[in-house]
């Protein structure tokens, strides 16, 4: 298991789960949202679902679609580096 998701595993999450063709470079940009790139609450459902079950993490999914990505890839990696 890696010890932490990158924008590239992300990207492919995101086009498997969700259906919304993405690059790294786009999740990455500063203030970028799930919405923006066209995902929808259902496709981000998806990505978190398979990121709890690879990793083992649990993340609140109440505010997800209102965050930018960094923030949720951020949030998802203290947790896979903490171990809860």
């Amino acid at each position: 298991m890696a010890a932490e998701i990158t924008y590239e595993e992300l990207a492919t999450l995101v086009r498997t789960r969700a259906g919304v063709q993405v690059t790294a470079e786009e999740l990455a940009e500063p203030g970028r949202m799930f919405l923006d790139l066209g995902v929808d609450s259902l496709g981000v459902l998806g990505v978190l679902a398979d990121v709890e079950n690879r990793y083992g993490v649990s993340v609140d999914s109440a505010e997800l679609l209102g965050r930018p990505v960094a923030e949720f890839l951020k949030d998802v990696n203290a947790q896979v580096a903490s171990g809860s």
